[in-house]
């Protein structure tokens, strides 16, 4: 244990104001390797213990070691769901490395800015400098011209920002023994250097941001997917470890076989919604996850789901591509591939994940469907997402879960015609006299193998009836943001959420509607949104504006602007504001 004595409570330095009073933004950078994302978890977790809310998200390059890597944390009085606009307080170890996050880190004039004493650079002018205070900390050790290991710089940072924060440095190093207290060695080192940190006399301060005193609960959006899915009964999953999904397949190796469940870590993407399907073709609820690369592979599997109607979820975290594209940044441009890929008239229901809370819900509502129409299940979610950290309310106690109706020995044959949402009690092997075939050739309603051309034509019939129903069934499937009255309208759809709640309210003049689901799309919500609007404009971070086409298959939108850029970086306020000035 650390044998360093408690920081002294020094004078605060001078007080600075941040840009919004309800929260805070703490930003470092730096690279990888020097525990980017390991500070902003222990901000965030400091902020949860004290019943602040909260967002932490990354930036990172596809280095294990070196190259880019930083984190920006946003801690708030109220429930929040993006990161901000503008940083209260940046910490930068080297001001060279400013040039990876262009667009990623703003200031604001009253920020603080924290420099390490050895450097000699200046920030490039775009991060916004007017008006900064510019602080200086010696974070490196230099011994004859070349920097040698030192106290972690993470940790000093640590203390520089709880200090900026007004927080009290007990609670520093309390987080740091419930994180390290195993590995005495390690916690003595980093509480050093965080008293260290803390110490620092002429550190500017904040007004200290209060919060509830509740110990609040922290999940990144790859955990609330996976807990959502078993809360909703999921009892088997296989998958392919790719990023930005990994941490999916990571957290139900950890915690399905408590719930009665088995993982597989399979070969590749292919087998893995194989097996996916060959577990929900035996009764259990079952479900794969995967990033564009690996949904690609999966499509041939996605239409046998579709044609034999057992049920399956899959869950794609999508990242900028095409090919490998860039797997640690964010995109939207998956879309077309999930609403139209497959041979075939292919029916398959695409839904959208809006951020972390909303994770855990929206994978209820897909088992909900695929398990009660037979469908596969297409669940949109992206690296923004993915690896956000969210401070959140603690989890509700799950809705019912949704079961598949199973046929008994006095019931229809197994893809019966004569049913009005296309669904016929499904037929789990074993049963007495239940047998059936689910090969991916066509069949009759038995389920024997059939080249008859009016059989077809009532098979795709009948498969097609369910997106009708399920159309009903989730047609009040959608957010509406902002005033009722306002006359310019988004249309978005995803983690474009988090942003325009922002939006509305400093833009009382727009209004946004955000569909939880995309196939089939809630129609008649969208045009009794769009009443009184004279403007609307739809919005996504892909280069083609998949979404803005799809919506003119769906209605008439003449006269909706197209806002969109590319993937890389989640689009911000200064974006959207560029976008629809460019739109006007």
């Amino acid at each position: 244990m650390s044998t360093s004595k408690p920081a002294a409570h020094h004078p605060p330095g001078p007080t600075v104001r941040r840009g919004d009073p309800d929260s805070a933004v703490v930003s470092l950078v730096g690279s990888g390797g020097e525990g980017a994302a390991l500070f902003g978890e222990l901000i965030l977790s400091m902020a949860a213990r004290q019943g602040l809310y909260g967002v932490m998200v990354q930036s990172y390059g596809p280095q294990i070691r070196g190259g880019e890597s930083a984190s920006l944390v946003r801690v708030s009085r109220r429930e929040v769901c993006h990161e901000g606009e503008e940083t209260d307080l940046l910490i930068c170890f080297r001001t060279p490395d400013m040039g990876r996050f262009r667009g990623f880190i703003r200031l604001h004039e009253g920020s603080v800015v924290t420099l390490d004493s050895k450097d000699t650079g200046d920030l490039p002018e775009w991060v916004g400098t007017a008006g900064v205070h510019t602080y200086r900390f010696p974070f490196t050790n230099i011994v004859d011209g070349h920097e040698v290991a030192g106290d972690p710089k993470n940790m000093l940072a640590l203390g520089l920002a709880c200090r900026y924060l007004g927080w009290d440095a007990d609670l520093g190093r309390h987080e740091l023994r419930q994180r390290f207290g195993n590995r005495p060695a390690l916690l003595s080192k980093d509480l050093d250097a965080f008293d260290r940190g803390y110490g620092s006399q002429d550190m500017p301060t904040m007004p200290h941001l209060q919060g509830s005193g509740r110990n609040l609960h922290i999940e990144t959006g790859n955990e609330a997917v996976a807990r959502g899915a078993m809360q909703a009964g999921l009892r088997f999953f296989a998958g392919y470890p790719i990023t930005p999904s990994s941490e999916i397949l990571e957290t139900l190796i950890d915690e399905l076989p408590g719930h009665g469940g088995s993982v597989v870590q399979a070969e590749d993407e292919i087998s893995a919604l194989g097996m996916v399907l060959g577990a929900s073709f035996g009764g259990v609820k079952a479900m794969t996850a995967t990033s564009g690369p690996g949904l690609s592979l999966m499509t041939e599997m996605m239409g046998l789901s579709a044609k034999s109607e057992i049920p399956a979820v899959i869950v794609d975290c999508q990242r900028a591509g095409p090919a490998t594209g860039m797997p640690s940044r964010t995109e939207q441009s998956d879309l077309n591939h999930a609403l139209y890929s497959g041979h075939g008239d292919l029916p398959r229901v695409v839904m959208g994940v809006m951020d972390v809370v909303h994770a855990r819900d929206i994978m209820h509502k897909a088992f909900s469907i695929s398990e009660g129409y037979q469908v596969p299940v297409l669940v949109l979610s992206d690296a923004y997402i993915a690896q956000r950290h969210q401070i959140r309310d603690e989890v509700p106690p799950p809705p019912a879960q949704v079961n598949r109706s199973v046929w008994r020995e006095d019931g229809p044959t197994r893809f019966n015609l004569d049913t009005a949402d296309g669904v016929v009690p499904f037929r789990v092997p074993g049963t007495p006299g239940g047998q059936y075939l689910a090969a991916g050739i066509e069949q009759t309603p038995a389920g024997t193998p059939s080249a008859d051309t009016t059989i077809h034509a009532l098979m795709g019939e009948k498969r097609w009836r369910k997106m009708d129903a399920i159309a009903e069934h989730t047609e009040s499937w959608f957010r509406v943001l902002g005033k009722p009255g306002a006359t310019r309208g988004i249309i978005a759809w995803g983690s474009n959420y988090g942003l325009l709640c922002e939006w509305v309210k400093a833009h009382p003049e727009y209004r946004a509607f955000v569909p939880e689901i995309l196939m089939p799309f809630p129609i008649k919500g969208l045009e009794e949104w769009r009443k009184g609007l004279g403007w609307t404009g739809a919005l996504e971070l892909a280069h083609t504006g998949q979404f803005y086409k799809y919506l003119k298959t769906l209605t008439d939108v003449e006269g909706t602007r197209s806002l969109k850029r590319s993937g890389g970086l989640p689009l911000s306020m200064v974006d959207l504001d560029r976008l629809i000035r460019q739109a006007d």
